[in-house]
């Protein structure tokens, strides 16, 4: 009986032990599997997707501050992006350890906080920017309409002031602003009378004018604000603070882990036990048997949590000698289990870390049990690869370790997003060259190495020649091939130390920094205009473009970015209006004279209104008499700063500027007016001759406005003459053919002038309805004493005969030139020797006194 109630409380006490070691393992198999790496792998996924969108928005951000993107649809896209991803990071995992949820949790605030007012500045951006860009646009427009309104009563200051504002609007220097508001102030405090007196649209101008001065350093300190938020950097310290807490919560779970094994173990001895206390029984065997696979199945079930884990994880003994790899491992590094079994994570070494790095390492992992960051590890193919790296050491009893545990990410495609972000921010998306950005911080960098090391630097504008051409025949996609051509030729050129830069469209910049001479400059710059000046062969064709360069040294011609960049840019202009296809080097009277033109343009576009033109004449007389009988009126500016302004010089300008067409009605219309009122007054009026520009007869229909000339003040064809240049006429030969006999039909007289400086056929001549030809002043300056060297001019008086034109000698200055001429049957003279062209109440006093003669 005794044995019997023994055996009983054995069986008991037997049932409870293994009751109580199976709920042990149960608990620990719970405690072991709570991280999971599927939260876990959500989780760093949401964190990196609102990062990178993070980035992704500065740079949207940049490229709408640059004029690169038109839209805000990127911005508004990547914002989206943030505040979707958002609630997925809000709530961490529950394994997270509880005392890392307070720094988390504040991390996490701030990291909100800091998004939200990056958003509130993202979105005054927007509306700064855009008011911004109404006004730049309004502005030219609103200013040209006011200044046509003004005509001339705009106030000087004003003036300076609208062109000052234009200015700055396509690219300010920042220095530039004070002065621009002090004026803008002083006009604002003008009296309310004088304000008045102004044409509608001044206030609104004004007020357009303030919003781009302030706006323009409002978006600057907005951009900045954006791009130097703290977002990025809390988005790293969350994703390190999370991190820490995830490797402490695969300690505490490895630990259980071990602690399972050994209760597992402990459920193997007592199973052994159990069959050694029941023998052979078959029914005590098969409960041995069923709790030894429910064991098993147990442990299966932690090693799956081992083996499907994303992240790669490595456990070593104290040795750092390798015990067990994941396959994420495997699928990581290339390497099989059996090859890195009993060997070192050393196997895995780029060499990119010095030794000094891995003793850091190691020194802070037996410090404080644990290390994180990002190294660059060896694949067995040899690729090497970035990662983030977690490791953890344990320590049995809390004294010696016993085992590491490294858990890493290839962190490739993060690494590659960010630098393809940081390249295209900084870089041209056409030719993979540097952009303005970079380039702006290259040529800083050649200013600071230029003072350090006393060596001269230089700035390289060039510009390509008629590529416009190219777009506009070819078509885009031909343009951007030659582009990218000229950029790998002009990099195939330059040292390594050099900078090639893409300002945009066919211009470039290069920064040749620590110079040995100024002359290395032309030299490198020729060698870079050869290469690009080489024939390109794009879609079937071989082409030939060239390109124009100047070149501006540091320290000499400026120490600022803009400085610099400005006085190249005038210099590559000189070049092109010297002949294209060459270099010059920056100088002085460059920038003042483009400036001295640009400022000229301006004030040549109301001169009309204000009344600055007039018409002056020059006689022309009879050769064999001296008698008048014809004039020449020609166009003078009185400018009010400047006084007289040579036509050599505004009449170009129009031209180029597209004034001349208006310019040119205006003169044929005052020549009537003017023959109308001496007719009024009972002069003997002559044939008065106008010159027409290549500009106007190409544009206008000049058969036209002549004709309601005449008619509008009721005067006869013969009474006016229009001059036409032979290089005019032989632009367009067959329309020139078509125009002049309108002309002739209306009995409108024509005349060829500065005859042998184009390049006529005589052909085409002999078809063209002239009636005269007029030698150009050249040729009758070659007439020296006795006739010497005026064979020329005796010949085409000789042609013109033949061809029964009269013929005009233009420049006549001496008696010499004029007793030559006349020997050989000139038939008309016009020069100082016969007058000056004068004012039209001077010219009405030498028609009055012709009646006496």
């Amino acid at each position: 009986m005794t044995t019997q109630r023994e055996r009983g409380r054995r069986w008991l006490l037997l049932g409870l032990g293994g009751a109580a070691l199976l709920g042990l393992l149960t608990w620990l198999f719970v405690r072991a599997g709570e991280v999971a790496p599927e939260v876990h792998y959500s989780y760093m996924q949401s964190l990196r997707r609102i990062e990178q969108a993070d980035v992704e928005l500065n740079a949207a951000v940049l490229g709408s501050y640059s004029d690169l993107v038109h839209n805000y649809d990127a911005l508004v896209r990547h914002l989206r992006e943030i505040r979707e991803e958002r609630p997925r990071i809000l709530n961490f995992p529950g394994w997270t350890p509880v005392d890392h949820l307070p720094l988390l949790n504040a991390k996490l605030n701030d990291l909100m906080a800091a998004q939200l007012a990056k958003e509130a500045e993202i979105d005054h951006f927007q509306r700064s920017n855009a008011v911004l860009r109404n006004s730049q646009h309004y502005f030219p427009q609103a200013a040209e309409l006011y200044l046509q309104q003004a005509g001339a009563v705009v106030p000087p200051e004003l003036g300076r002031f609208l062109r000052a504002v234009l200015s700055f609007g396509q690219g300010p220097d920042r220095e530039s602003v004070v002065g621009l508001m002090a004026m803008l102030e002083r006009l604002e405090k003008l009296p309310t009378e004088s304000l008045a007196k102004e044409p509608a649209g001044l206030a609104h101008l004004l007020v357009h004018a303030r919003t781009i001065i302030e706006r323009r350093q409002e978006v600057d300190q907005q951009v900045f604000r954006i791009i130097h938020s703290p977002t990025t950097q809390l988005h790293e310290e969350l994703t390190r603070l999370y991190t820490a807490g995830h490797a402490e919560s695969l300690s505490i779970a490895a630990n259980y882990r071990r602690l399972l094994y050994t209760v597992a173990l402990l459920l193997v001895l007592y199973a052994i036990y159990a069959v050694v206390r029941i023998g052979k029984n078959r029914s005590d065997l098969a409960l041995r048997l069923k709790a030894q696979r429910q064991a098993e199945a147990q442990l299966r079930l932690y090693a799956r949590v081992f083996t499907s884990a994303t992240e790669g994880m490595t456990i070593t003994d104290a040795q750092s000698r390798i015990l067990a790899v994941n396959p994420a491992f495997c699928e990581i590094t290339g390497y099989a289990v059996e090859e890195v079994l009993g060997r070192t994570p050393a196997i895995l070494n780029s060499g990119r870390q010095g030794p000094e790095f891995y003793r850091q390492m190691w020194a802070e992992l037996l410090e404080y049990g644990q290390w994180h960051g990002e190294i660059w590890n060896r694949r067995k193919d040899g690729g090497i690869y970035p990662e983030w790296l977690s490791l953890a050491a344990v320590r049995e009893d809390g004294e010696a370790v016993s085992h590491y545990i490294g858990v890493f990410t290839d962190i490739s495609e993060r690494k590659q997003n960010e630098a393809r972000i940081q390249h295209l921010a900084h870089h041209d998306a056409l030719t993979g060259l540097p952009n303005r950005l970079l380039l702006e911080d290259r040529i800083a960098q050649a200013i600071v190495k230029a003072r350090r090391s006393k060596l001269p630097a230089a700035v390289v504008f060039v510009d390509l020649d008629r590529f416009k051409n190219i777009n506009d025949t070819l078509g885009h996609e031909i343009g951007d091939h030659l582009l990218i051509q000229a950029a790998q030729r002009g990099l195939a050129v330059l040292r390594e130390t050099d900078t090639l830069s893409r300002l945009g469209g066919d211009e470039f910049v290069v920064v040749l920094p620590e110079l040995e001479q100024v002359q290395d400059a032309m030299h490198v710059t020729r060698k870079l205009l050869a290469a690009m000046g080489q024939p390109y062969l794009l879609a079937g064709h071989t082409l030939t473009v060239t390109g124009s360069a100047g070149i501006v040294l540091c320290p000499d011609d400026g120490v600022t970015v803009s400085e610099l960049l400005r006085k190249a840019d005038a210099a590559m202009y000189r070049a092109k209006d010297e002949g294209r296809n060459t270099a010059r080097f920056y100088a002085p009277d460059v920038n003042s004279a483009s400036l001295g033109e640009l400022l000229l343009e301006n004030d040549l576009r109301g001169a009309l209104e204000r009344g600055e033109l007039s018409m002056h004449y020059q006689p022309k007389v009879d050769a064999a008499t001296s008698r008048l009988i014809g004039a020449e009126a020609l166009m003078r500016w009185l400018h009010p700063e400047h006084g007289p302004i040579s036509p050599a010089r505004f009449i170009p300008l129009a031209e180029e500027s597209g004034l001349i067409g208006g310019l040119g009605q205006w003169a044929i219309d005052d020549v009537c007016r003017q023959q109308r009122a001496w007719l009024d007054a009972g002069l003997p009026v002559v044939p008065v001759a106008v010159n027409i520009s290549a500009h106007q007869f190409a544009q206008q229909d000049v058969p036209k406005l002549v004709a309601e000339a005449l008619a509008r003040h009721r005067l006869a064809p013969d009474l006016l003459t229009l001059e036409l240049t032979e290089s005019l006429l032989m632009r367009n030969a067959g329309r020139a053919v078509e125009v002049l006999h309108e002309l002739r039909a209306m009995q409108i007289d024509v005349a060829i002038d500065d005859f042998g400086t184009g390049y006529s056929s005589l052909s085409y001549l002999n078809q063209f309805p002239l009636q005269a030809l007029k030698i150009d002043r050249a040729f009758v300056c070659e007439i020296g004493e006795e006739g010497a060297s005026g064979k020329l001019a005796s010949a085409m008086i000789a042609m013109a005969h033949q061809l029964d034109l009269s013929v005009i000698a233009e420049g006549v200055e001496t008696e010499t030139q004029r007793d030559y001429l006349r020997a050989h049957g000139c038939d008309q003279f016009q020069g100082f020797l016969f007058g000056r062209p004068q004012a039209a109440e001077a010219m009405g006093a030498v028609l009055a006194a012709s009646r006496q003669t």
